[in-house]
């Protein structure tokens, strides 16, 4: 950090050097030094940065941040040593804004108002002295200049917000150390500007009263009271009509009482709100929301699955609310019928002679609430028309609900309780855990074990105490094994809690009891689902007619919070907590479980076949996400069929996925599946059909050539190209067999192996298949490479280019374009070659490929090694060696010609120490990272940033 640098928000932005401003340039270069300041003192994202600085910008380009970065670091640190990274510091893709805390007003100020909090019990003088200095620091709003940016709004709020209570806090001081005339002319300026700020009203009745003022302080009580009749139509708080009487009647004890009301007041006289047992875990988010919410509509409701933690939710909302009346919470768990509401609200309230909903809106009307109605679910009905008629006859009124499915009146907000966080859900499972436990911590002997209780647990809170329950006599390994049978090991929670509430299975059951039988038999049937699924796999394994006829009680699930929505998904899909499946599953049958799994295997099947030819053309990216979303359930699907003896199935779906398992670099697993079904196969005595089987052999030649085994490969490759064949399917032949060149040119016989690759490409061209082409003029381009013509390889790659983007197969160019750079590397064409990168780059990341990927950062590693970039090749060799060994997948292995000469020459352009070094930083480094270390060598447009030296 260079000495006398001083940044500053809290006003315009601003950055100073011993005391001189700097010039920061335009309001895009002060909007990136205020993201940096927002998110100090931790690191931000290169995209979080787009996002806000570059928010009016479409697809804002990532040079355009490196840039507006260098910049901003010579004007902060331009001292530093030529590349050291000075104030601003970057880490992969992130940027820390590396600052000493006293240097950064909004730091100090934040420091300087915990500091006050904490000394005010002890010195009321040295709690004024710490909010005094932090007052002083404020400029005006903050952010000022660039306020109308959105993503400073939030912060803006806060620091206001923080700025108003340090003002309060000071006048709290001054009332200690008896400066009432200061107080009560810094009091009167503050409801100035804050009329509605009741805790100020009292500060400045009490500094009024106490210096002898009191008919100033009647005056003051009278203006609030006037003041909130006009604006809102409500009287005065219960703290401010407390001090009203007790200024009437010249209470003794005003002299000693402090304004001290905080953000959890104690609770007015007048509510039946429980004292929560526990601290709550987490929530903070939801407290804000929920809060704000109830701001702006009369009934919020607090929508979740069962055990999620609404209740506690809602009572954490009550208790830090300040109403004139309550907060009431009434229980609805207990009630066996809709009409009996009423009578339990008003008798929760005190309101013996009330009747019906009408009557205690009238009651009501004129007071101001909250109100809990807490477990509405199973009377929802009759909870909805109660909701309904107090938002409409009680203004002042607020409703929080709490239950399994909205209550759908006007003016309803919904507000979804989701499960915890890991981070939140271990924290939880540690609190409850110490309760249980004396001594019991969280650390590194237990942590994975309780990650792996909260992630099975689905983060539901419930769940989790239950959890934690079971340590007075099992360990928690003990507990993580026996989550297999959840419903019998998590039982006996606290005496305390409703019934439904002491065993996971009761809190489950207590919803599944509401459900019709159509909408039972669905929970139970799509429970097959390994994961997310779409309303046509719904309609798929119960056997509807038609998607249309599952909306119905499909939707019911949803709006009971047994099915979540996953947002941002077209079509929709769902998800089931596997807590809630694990219920479902035990409540079907085995006949009922059988034919669930057939209808899920022959759905999974109908979306791999229907896919197939887009696996090659020009909507693979879409087919790859697509399938990629399916991934589990092709594995439940492969797994139910082999353990039911469908081995021509799992074969066929196996076939099926094999170029999706090659792109995504699933070796290990696609082999597995597709060796496991072509034994169970062999073993069966019905013969396989000629396609399937030919597929499948060619998937396991592709997954094998990744391996390096080429004679297995080529073996595969043989078998399946006389499959297809005898299937009919002459192009997918010729495709195979252009491969079992390429093999055979490997292994030393380079002129047998270009006829039959020359056949290949003939054939696939004379009967138009272009993917077959493209791949075999690819395998040609590769070969006539290696036997020293480049000019005709260039040309039999440029081909193959022009006949896959033809046919829009992005794979078939990138390959291609691989090969193309090689051949400019071979004649030291830097600039060509790390052209054809960026292009391939791009056409890889669109695809989410992951093998071609990984080729194109080794081979773009030895590129910048010979071009004199020793480092920057080492990082990338280090990342693809970490990245491609999570996968069982190495780019030398593939390319044993290439691959070993290229990963020498990264190897031998730095001494071995350094090697270790660079490549080791790599390793740490995610796809994002390297991508955009690639991008930033090469350049946004593809013309290279790197020259040979």
């Amino acid at each position: 950090m260079p000495e006398g640098l001083e940044l500053r928000v809290l006003g315009p932005v601003a950055a100073l050097r011993d005391g001189r401003p700097i010039d920061l340039g335009g309001a895009r270069q002060r909007a990136l030094l205020a993201a940096l300041v927002l998110a100090y003192p931790h690191s931000v994202s290169a995209d979080r940065l787009l996002a806000q600085v570059w928010h009016d910008l479409d697809q804002p380009k990532l040079s355009s941040l490196h840039v507006a970065i260098s910049k901003l670091r010579d004007l902060l640190s331009p001292d530093r040593a030529r590349r050291a990274d000075g104030v601003l510091v970057r880490d992969g893709s992130r940027y820390l804004l590396a600052a000493e805390r006293g240097s950064v007003d909004v730091a100090r100020f934040e420091e300087l108002v915990r500091l006050g909090a904490e000394v005010a019990d002890s010195s009321a003088d040295g709690a004024a002295a710490a909010y005094l200095e932090a007052l002083s620091m404020w400029r005006g709003s903050p952010y000022a200049d660039i306020a109308g940016s959105e993503f400073t709004a939030p912060e803006i709020a806060r620091l206001t917000a923080m700025h108003v209570e340090a003002r309060r806090s000071l006048l709290e001081m001054g009332l200690r150390r008896e400066r009432f005339a200061e107080v009560a002319a810094e009091a009167e300026a503050m409801t100035a500007e804050h009329p509605l700020d009741e805790r100020v009203w009292e500060i400045l009745v009490l500094a009024l009263y106490r210096g002898g003022r009191q008919s100033d302080a009647l005056a003051a009580l009278r203006r609030i009271r006037a003041i909130l009749d006009d604006e809102l139509g409500i009287d005065p708080g219960v703290a401010l009509r407390q001090l009203e009487a007790a200024v009437l009647a010249q209470d003794a004890a005003l002299h000693g009482q402090a304004a001290t009301p905080s953000t959890e007041p104690d609770l007015p006289r007048a509510s039946n709100l429980p004292s929560p047992r526990s601290l709550l875990v987490g929530r903070a988010a939801d407290i804000e929301a929920l809060a704000a919410a109830l701001c702006e509509h009369p009934v919020v409701t607090l929508v979740g699955p069962g055990g999620v933690g609404k209740t506690r939710l809602a009572i954490e909302v009550a208790r830090r609310r300040r109403d004139g009346d309550g907060p009431w919470m009434v229980d609805l768990g207990a009630l066996t019928d809709g009409a009996l509401i009423v009578p339990a609200v008003a008798s929760a309230l005190g309101l013996p002679g009330v009747g019906s909903a009408e009557h205690l809106a009238g009651v009501l009307a004129g007071r101001t609430m909250l109100m809990i109605l807490d477990n509405c679910e199973h009377v929802i009905a009759d909870a909805a028309v109660l909701a309904a008629t107090l938002a409409a006859d009680c203004p002042r009124v607020r409703l929080l609900a709490t239950s399994r499915e909205p209550l759908e009146v006007d003016g309803e907000a919904l507000h979804e309780v989701s499960p915890l966080a890991p981070d939140e859900a271990r924290d939880l499972f540690a609190a409850r855990a110490g309760g249980v436990v004396p001594g019991w911590t969280l650390d590194e002997a237990n942590a994975a074990t309780v990650r792996t209780i909260c992630a099975e647990l689905d983060g539901i809170p419930l769940g989790i105490e239950l959890a934690t329950a079971q340590l007075r006599v099992l360990s928690e390994q003990q507990i993580a094994d026996g989550l297999g049978d959840r419903f019998t090991l998590l039982s006996g929670g606290s005496r305390s809690a409703p019934p439904r509430q002491r065993r996971l299975a009761d809190t489950i059951d207590w919803s599944y009891r509401l459900l019709d039988d159509e909408e039972a038999g669905l929970l139970r049937q799509v429970a097959v689902f390994a994961d997310s699924f779409d309303i046509g796999g719904a309609a798929a394994v119960t056997g509807a007619p038609s998607a249309v006829a599952s909306v119905q009680p499909l939707t019911a699930l949803v709006r009971r919070s047994l099915l979540t929505v996953l947002p941002g998904t077209s079509p929709r899909r769902y998800r089931m907590l596997q807590t809630i499946k694990h219920f479902a599953w035990q409540r079907s049958d085995s006949a009922e479980r059988e034919l669930s799994e057939a209808r899920h295997r022959t759905h999974v099947l109908a979306r791999v076949n229907a896919r197939q030819s887009a696996l090659y053309g020009a909507k693979s990216a879409e087919v790859m996400r697509e399938l990629s979303a399916d991934q589990a359930e092709h594995r439940a699907a492969l797994v139910s069929a082999l353990a039911a003896g469908e081995a021509h199935y799992a074969m066929e779906l196996a076939g099926g996925l094999y170029w999706f398992w090659y792109r995504m670099g699933r070796i290990g697993e696609g082999l597995g599946f597709l060796q496991s079904a072509l034994d169970a196969v062999a073993a069966d005595p019905s013969p396989p059909e000629q396609r399937p089987f030919a597929r499948a052999m060619a998937g396991v030649a592709s997954l094998t050539y990744l391996t390096g085994d080429r004679a297995a490969a080529s073996a595969a490759a043989r078998e399946s190209a006389t499959a297809w064949e005898a299937a009919g399917d002459l192009a997918e032949a010729a495709r195979l067999r252009a491969w079992c060149g390429y093999f055979l040119s490997m292994d030393g016989n380079l002129d047998a192996g270009l006829g039959l690759v020359r056949e290949g490409a003939a054939t696939a061209h004379a009967l138009g298949s272009g993917f077959a082409e493209a791949d075999a003029r690819m395998v040609l381009g590769m070969l006539l490479r290696n036997d020293g013509r480049p000019h005709e390889a260039r040309a039999e790659l440029e081909t193959a280019i022009a006949v896959a983007e033809r046919i829009g197969n992005a794979w078939s160019v990138s390959s291609s374009t691989w090969a193309l750079m090689k051949t400019a590397m071979d004649a030291g064409d830097v600039a060509s070659a790390m052209s054809a990168a960026r292009h391939m780059q791009s056409v890889l990341e669109e695809d989410g490929d992951v093998t071609s990927w990984l080729v194109l950062m080794h081979t773009s590693a030895a590129v910048l090694a010979g071009a004199g970039h020793p480092v920057e090749a080492a990082v990338l060799a280090g990342a693809v060696q970490s990245l491609g060994g999570r996968i069982g997948f190495l780019p030398e292995g593939m390319d044993p010609i290439d691959g070993p000469r290229e990963a020498a020459a990264v190897r031998d352009a730095l001494s071995a120490q350094d090697y270790a070094r660079h490549t080791a930083r790599g390793a740490g480094l995610d796809r994002a990272q390297v991508n955009a270390l690639l991008s930033g060598l090469v350049g946004e447009s593809g013309k290279p940033a790197v020259r040979a030296r």
